[in-house]
């Protein structure tokens, strides 16, 4: 499924219950219950990269569920593309990632936690804005320039 000229790829994570097995139950572990019967069946963490419409699996990740969604997701980096158009959920709007999916070459178009700082750097004519996503390091750094006063040029590069 394209989008302005744009291939439409989500990822996700999830996860999967696999055989009772020893082997498995020694490797993927059983997830946690807040019960005192016993979990169920061991449990995998997938995650994918998928085409959006069309369903297709670009590329998929599998683990134990001790690894989570996050790292999971930077190995499906080398599968992303320019031309692409990549949709995520807020469980994976941190900056590392965000910067690392960005250096691909694929657009993002990502759902950011609500207390998420995106100042106006720049706004455009179409009523949204340029913004800088900063490491937590920045923060600081950041607060400090935006209350410098208003932007009197644009930068680009």
């Amino acid at each position: 499924m394209f989008w302005r000229g744009l291939r439409l790829v989500a990822w996700d994570g999830t996860c999967l219950e696999v055989a009772d097995s020893p082997a498995n139950v020694s490797h993927f572990t059983r997830h946690g219950v807040r019960t005192t019967r016993p979990a169920g069946y061991p449990q995998v963490r997938l995650t994918a990269l998928v085409e959006c419409g069309t369903r297709a699996v670009i590329d998929a990740v599998f683990g134990p569920l001790r690894h989570k969604e996050l790292p999971q997701a930077h190995a499906l980096l080398p599968a992303l593309k320019p031309g692409m158009l990549l949709l995520a959920d807020r469980g994976y709007d941190g900056f590392e990632a965000i910067r690392d999916a960005a250096a691909t070459g694929a657009d993002l178009l990502w759902r950011v936690q609500a207390g998420r700082l995106l100042p106006v750097i720049h706004p455009l004519p179409d009523g949204t804005h340029l913004t800088l996503i900063a490491d937590r390091r920045s923060g600081d750094r950041l607060a400090k320039w935006l209350h410098r006063g208003p932007i009197t040029r644009c930068l680009t590069g």
